[in-house]
């Protein structure tokens, strides 16, 4: 029987030094429920097979590069198809930084780490606060304590509409860190939180995980 959710867990080109990818995809595949409905695949070679029946893509992914590969071309279609016949995506954390230059990557997220611009301070307990839109996922929840890096000054990508569920504060600025969007039928979230392992020790964090994926699969 096909499976319902595929990670794609960043490996090779689409890793870096810092991010325990492969960690973080077995936490939030824990986290999803049935694990014969959960899949993790670390290449671009073997994402279309997997995907064929699936509701939702995970990707938690990076790049320790700035210019794009031919496999991210492939990632993009693959990904286009997908989006095309209304599957859902969920991106955590550093996808922001995965496929570097890649148009079709940064449209469908809504933003993208700019090299000399995004930062984040020091990672540590941090305070993530629900903003007043009103959205399924964010229904009933709260503000979240959690040890995690805060994204700041992502660059969002212009005319990309997004309902920020969750921000920060830093430098006198607020700063979306977690959002939804909508693209034909396509259900697209977008989550900065996730850095380690201990992100997800957070049960606010993961109550938020599963109302997020509940919504991508149409459950709410």
């Amino acid at each position: 029987m096909p499976v319902d959710t595929v990670i794609f867990s960043g490996d090779g080109p689409h890793a870096d030094p810092w991010h325990q990818l492969a960690e973080t995809s077995a936490t939030i595949a824990s986290l999803l429920g049935d694990e014969d409905q959960v899949a993790i695949v670390t290449s671009v070679d073997q994402l279309e097979a997997a995907l064929d029946g699936a509701r939702l893509l995970v990707v938690n992914a990076s790049a320790d590069r700035s210019t794009p590969i031919p496999e991210d071309e492939a990632f993009a279609r693959i990904l286009d198809r997908f989006l095309a016949r209304g599957g859902s995506l969920l991106a955590t954390h550093s996808a922001t930084i995965a496929f570097p230059q890649l148009a079709s990557w940064r449209s469908a997220l809504g933003a993208a780490w700019d090299h000399g611009r995004t930062f984040h301070p020091p990672i540590g307990p941090s305070l993530v606060r629900r903003t007043g839109v009103e959205h399924p996922i964010t229904t009933g929840l709260g503000d979240i304590e959690v040890h995690d890096e805060r994204y700041t000054d992502l660059e969002l990508v212009d005319g990309a509409q997004i309902e920020p569920l969750y921000v920060h504060d830093e430098g006198g600025d607020t700063h979306p860190l977690v959002w939804a969007r909508t693209i034909g039928t396509s259900r697209i979230v977008y989550s900065a939180l996730g850095h380690g392992v201990r992100s997800y020790e957070s049960q606010g964090h993961v109550e938020l995980l599963r109302r997020i994926v509940a919504w991508l699969r149409y459950d709410v």
